[in-house]
């Protein structure tokens, strides 16, 4: 009997004694997941501080122009279309000292900031083309003669304009703009060949213009910059130029 009572107690105390390593390593192990758990959710909340910094930085701080700025652009862009068009129709083989001249499309803008991301505002652009040239023939009689001949188109846009703007910087500001106004196109014709009249022609039988351009400004320092766009319409393919905000 007190040999089965030594075991019986012998097995107790180890069993107690596991119980107890159990207890404590349980214990330890809590510890570490428990402030393992804290450290994430402590870089979780500091990561979210963090990207909510960043986010309210970005809204903040990164927009070139916000509502109540107004804006000024002067452009000058390229290409002329109507020089090699009228060049072609105008001139032929009898033509010498052909001269073509092609001012513009230039330009320029006024907007206002109705709001952080939409503006509105006015846009005129003019362009003109001319081609001069002389032509040696002879008259009715007979005779030697030499006619001059000066051909010019100016065109005149003025325009009513929305801009969506968008951006991820102090200095840049993106811009995606439609308008749609008035257009004026003639043709002014002179000559000393007594078989035409000088005359000018105005083509307004549809007086309307109507543009859409993709573009953006970079303004380095508080109030000047340069713009650049691609637009499609009343106006030129490519522009550059300087701009202004106040």
């Amino acid at each position: 009997m007190p040999i089965i009572k030594f075991y019986t107690d012998e097995i107790a105390m180890r069993t107690n004694s596991h119980q107890s390593k159990m207890n404590k390593n349980w214990k330890y192990n809590s510890f570490i997941i428990i402030n393992l758990l804290n450290f994430i959710h402590m870089k979780k909340i500091n990561f979210l501080f963090t990207l909510t910094f960043i986010l309210m930085s970005f809204t903040v701080f990164s927009q070139a122009v916000e509502k109540g700025v107004k804006l000024i652009d002067i452009y000058y862009g390229w290409p002329n279309l109507w020089s090699n068009t009228a060049k072609s129709a105008l001139t032929d083989a009898n033509s010498v000292d052909v001269q073509v001249g092609s001012l513009g499309p230039f330009g320029g803008k006024l907007e206002y900031m109705v709001s952080d991301k939409v503006g509105a505002g006015v846009e005129i652009n003019y362009a003109n083309t001319s081609v001069k040239w002389t032509e040696n023939t002879t008259d009715g009689n007979g005779n030697n003669v030499t006619y001059n001949y000066d051909f010019s188109i100016p065109r005149m846009r003025v325009m009513f304009c929305f801009n969506l703007h968008f951006g991820g910087s102090e200095n840049f500001d993106g811009f995606w703009r439609i308008g749609a106004g008035y257009s004026s196109l003639s043709w002014k014709y002179t000559t000393n060949d007594p078989n035409y009249n000088d005359e000018q022609i105005n083509f307004n039988i549809f007086p309307i213009a109507f543009r859409t351009a993709i573009g953006g400004r970079y303004f380095f320092s508080e109030n000047f910059g340069l713009n650049a766009e691609l637009g499609l319409g009343g106006g030129p393919l490519v522009a550059f130029g300087i701009s202004s905000k106040f």
